[in-house]
């Protein structure tokens, strides 16, 4: 995405005839989401608190994780396999403040075959600042009672980080007979999986404000970075703003995010906590002449690493 110029925060209208026109053919990269693959402009939000329990619960029973402190998050599950195939596998995403765990969950659906010592080998060569850390089998996987299997990558602390992981399932298969019983010989094989990506949404928790303007003025401005991006060429206003709001991860506030038909211009704002538990808020003004679209983006939050950070992820996208 094209940056244009840096502002001064403004209380005047966004002019879209302000943005110099010959950048604005550089698009935002946006990645349609799909059933089957990961979601390049972020992932779902966090699960409801019952999930999200449930799995603080399963990580910290798992001592290899110990010293991971506090779960900040745990990606909605992203399936790695197609459907109708012979082994199931999704990956929840849990991201730590110095670590990312990919929980793959598993089940075999070949009544006459035993999984056991069930890995996924994971090829981080497009994830550059993550390190492979903990790599835990599941020593079985019977036909149809799901598994899991984890493997841990250590990243900078509170960093957020990104990265394309390609996954290779392997186990030792063997084959089970018409009373149950398995083969005492197994044979090692090995089934490839779907890519996944670490987004920078995933650093992100959508929380809502009651009132987003008390919200934006108790902020204040000390923290307050204000810049105008070009978004290329949309097919509308309406596909601009979902964009944005997927690469960011964050939770639209007061309907802002329902755009009217046939707009020319549109405001939305948008609330989260960042990974270090930060405060974000976010004000966007779109607008649109002809088919391409220019941003004022406006962040305030706690800290002005972060402010800049949201601004990267914009610039980035």
């Amino acid at each position: 995405m094209a940056k244009k110029k840096n502002l001064e925060p403004s209380e005047e209208p966004f002019d879209i005839s302000s943005v110099p026109r010959e950048v604005k053919t550089q698009p935002l990269a946006e990645k349609k989401a799909t059933g089957k693959k990961p979601a390049g402009l972020g992932a779902p939000p966090s699960g409801p608190p019952s999930t999200v329990d449930a799995y603080e619960k399963l990580l910290s029973s798992i001592s290899e994780f110990s010293s991971f402190g506090k779960l900040f998050k745990s990606s909605a599950p992203v399936e790695l396999t197609e459907a109708e195939t012979e082994y199931a596998v999704n990956v929840v995403k849990h991201i730590y403040d110095g670590h990312v765990v990919f929980q793959y969950n598993c089940t075999n659906t070949i009544p006459t075959q035993l999984l056991e010592n069930v890995t996924v080998f994971v090829d981080s060569s497009e994830a550059e600042e993550f390190e492979e850390v903990v790599s835990k089998p599941l020593r079985t996987l019977p036909y149809d009672s799901p598994g899991q299997t984890f493997v841990a990558f250590g990243k900078p602390e509170g960093v957020p980080a990104v990265g394309k992981f390609s996954n290779v399932l392997k186990f030792i298969v063997k084959e089970v007979d018409s009373s149950g019983e398995a083969d005492d010989d197994g044979v090692e094989d090995e089934y490839q999986l779907e890519d996944l990506e670490v987004v920078p949404a995933d650093y992100m928790l959508k929380v809502g404000v009651a009132n987003f303007r008390n919200a934006w003025e108790s902020m204040g401005d000390d923290c307050e970075r204000v810049d105008e991006y070009g978004l290329g060429v949309r097919e509308s206003l309406a596909e601009a703003v979902s964009a944005v709001i997927n690469i960011l991860g964050m939770q639209p506030c007061e309907g802002t995010e329902n755009v009217p038909n046939n707009s020319r211009s549109h405001n939305c704002l948008l609330s989260g906590v960042f990974i270090g538990n930060i405060r974000v808020l976010v004000r966007l003004a779109f607008g649109i002449d002809g088919r391409q679209v220019a941003m004022k983006l406006s962040v305030r939050s706690e800290d002005q690493s972060i402010s800049d950070a949201i601004h990267d992820i914009v610039a980035n996208g």
